[in-house]
């Protein structure tokens, strides 16, 4: 596992200066690097929605686009009918086609794919029960009970064949039904989020040693009483970004946060909204080439916030990967 050497990416202590636009469309970013003050320029950047006309055609509650290596076949989470299942479009002559439900779904509430940057398997999140029998299972978090929707995360391999049969991952990372937001780095490690308290929410990170998934730990960063969630991690675990209502972000809203891993640890994360004030919402995932972030929030094509649904957009984030040493 390849880490990058702390002058490559710094180590952002605080912010001690505000975000502001140049005439060359710069925005100047004032941080502090181990006690030394210096500035970061990255290019404004507009989200754009991802395939208008086409995603959103069964429903406008969409989210979680994860592609196969090749960029060609897209996975995402649909709710249609207050049904969530997890839909497959493929690009063909340069459009995606219309989503439709995979093999291995649309039978119990599925949610949330991550694609292995391998292509062999996805991993879900999913309230089915563990045997055909059993009852979808409750969730416990926000300090409430939600009946039969809870999550466990769920694996199932590409076959020659097709999607084989989806298979629950250990109990270590499903030691209770909170447990959402799967995704797969390089090497097989497991980053997802999980309510241990029944409350919040917190990111954990579970290595990959010789095929066995080890104990999860958590991530500094956290902040008790605040919770983060669904993390996007790039291929190599040199950067993640992922969702919170942590400050700055303004209050009930979910900003999208950045750190990048160092020598000594993950740095403090950084509000992505210095991009655009359209950059922020949940559901964090990364093209194959992990320089355009997609996600999702409640804002339609035209600019309009539209409350219950989701929709998915892209954005440039090779800029402030450049800035710190990355692509």
């Amino acid at each position: 596992m390849k880490i990058l050497p702390i002058k490559s990416v710094p180590f952002i202590i605080f912010l001690v200066g505000a975000l502001s636009a140049s005439a060359t469309n710069l925005i100047k970013l004032t941080v502090t690097y181990f006690g030394k003050t210096d500035t970061i320029r990255v290019e404004k950047v507009e989200p754009v929605i991802f395939a208008p006309g086409v995603i959103p055609v069964n429903t406008n509650n969409n989210a979680d686009a994860t592609f196969s290596p090749d960029g060609r076949t897209v996975y995402l989470y649909q709710s249609l009918n207050h049904v969530s299942s997890i839909a497959e479009s493929k690009l063909v002559n340069g459009k995606w086609t219309a989503p439709a439900t995979t093999s291995f779904s649309g039978t119990y509430p599925d949610l949330e794919p991550a694609f292995s940057p391998n292509g062999k398997y996805l991993i879900f999140a999913s309230s089915r029960p563990a045997t055909p029998s059993g009852a979808n299972i409750d969730g416990h978090f926000d300090g409430k009970v939600f009946p039969g929707s809870g999550g466990e995360l769920w694996k199932v391999k590409l076959t020659k064949k097709g999607w084989g049969q989806p298979e629950m991952l250990p109990a270590d990372i499903n030691s209770n039904t909170s447990v959402f937001s799967p995704n797969v780095a390089a090497d097989g490690t497991l980053y997802f989020m999980r309510s241990d308290s029944g409350k919040e929410f917190h990111l954990l990170r579970s290595e990959m040693k010789n095929g066995v998934y080890q104990t999860p730990t958590p991530f500094a960063f956290s902040i008790p009483g605040r919770g983060d969630y669904d993390p996007a991690i790039a291929p190599d675990q040199s950067f993640m970004i992922f969702s919170s209502g942590r400050a700055p972000a303004p209050v009930h809203t979910a900003d999208l946060f950045i750190v990048f891993r160092t020598a000594n640890g993950w740095t403090d994360p950084l509000d992505l909204r210095m991009l655009s004030p359209n950059v922020h919402g949940i559901e964090a995932r990364l093209s194959p080439d992990h320089k355009t972030l997609y996600f999702s929030n409640t804002r339609n094509a035209v600019g309009v916030d539209v409350p219950g649904d989701r929709y998915i957009w892209r954005v440039d984030i090779s800029g402030i990967l450049k800035a710190h040493g990355m692509g």
